[in-house]
């Protein structure tokens, strides 16, 4: 068996991302990939890479229409080396496609994930969401700091955060943040890196106390509004990203963020559930 590095929506030439994810198409939508520490968590890679494997596994199957809609269920730790995935079409209508799509380490199923997809067509415009204020440029706000024995998936990323203080700086007191973020090598923006930024955000609880702890996010839904127009716009560049708390108790809560070009075009919006343990914002 061979691994396939190219589908559509992946860049002509190699980035991190993509030489992270080696995918090996086992035939009869069986997969094939290996999960290393380039985008290491504290344990296994973070969520957000394994995000994007689930819609390169699913745009691998080259489906009808754009990404509309990505569910990941976060069954448990991801332990690095051999993954295993499947995919699946559910159902084929005349404007739309439903897939599912799942990887297992050697012990366990890790995620699992429901994927829509649609042909779009012109109709009138809604909504008037626009970025909550105005952003400096990218090259006006602070670079975030690298801090000892941070987990490797930082490194992939460059963060210029102008609201919400950088986690081990001070606490924030509350769970807004507003932030520049692009791959560090630059790679151009598709539907994979997209799936990978809507996990960018810092889970909210560190910002409430200012400090890392116990968190694991349990799903991720990430909804697609990018065109073409706007993929283009970006290329290797930096896209906004805002996100914030509504609530959480008892141990978990929900954390929301929307994905902007410089110009202002919205290109995703995401919902999570995480669970956290903390006890005490001192």
């Amino acid at each position: 068996m061979t691994i396939r590095m190219d589908h559509a929506e992946t860049p002509p030439r190699a980035y991190e991302l993509d030489a992270s994810m080696p995918i090996e198409d086992r035939g009869g939508g069986a997969w094939a990939s290996v999960a290393g520490r380039a985008y290491g968590n504290r344990v296994g890679p973070y969520g957000g890479w394994i995000a994007a494997l689930l819609m390169r596994a699913l745009l691998e199957q080259k489906p009808e229409g754009e990404p509309l809609s990505l569910t990941v269920t976060y069954l448990g730790g991801c332990k690095d080396g051999a993954l295993t995935g499947t995919t699946r079409l559910l159902r084929r209508s005349r404007t739309n496609e439903h897939w599912t799509a799942e990887f297992s380490d050697t012990e366990a199923p890790v995620a699992h994930a429901v994927a829509t997809f649609g042909l779009r067509r012109p109709t009138i415009p809604l909504g008037d969401m626009a970025p909550a204020a105005p952003a400096p440029e990218p090259e006006m706000a602070p670079a975030q700091p690298k801090f000892p024995g941070s987990p490797g998936f930082l490194d992939r990323f460059e963060r210029r955060v102008f609201e919400g203080n950088f986690v081990g700086v001070e606490r924030a007191g509350h769970t807004r943040s507003r932030a520049w973020v692009r791959d560090a090598d630059q790679r151009p923006l598709d539907y994979v890196s997209l799936a990978s930024h809507a996990d960018s955000p810092m889970p909210r609880v560190f910002l409430a106390t200012g400090a890392p702890g116990q968190t694991a996010t349990m799903s991720m839904s990430v909804y697609f509004h990018a065109t073409a127009e706007a993929f283009a716009e970006v290329g290797g560049d930096y896209v906004l990203v805002e996100a914030e708390c509504r609530h959480g108790h008892d141990g978990f809560h929900d954390q929301t963020a929307r994905i902007w070009t410089r110009s202002g075009k919205l290109l995703a919006t995401t919902e999570q559930v995480v669970w956290y343990n903390a006890k005490s914002l001192e």
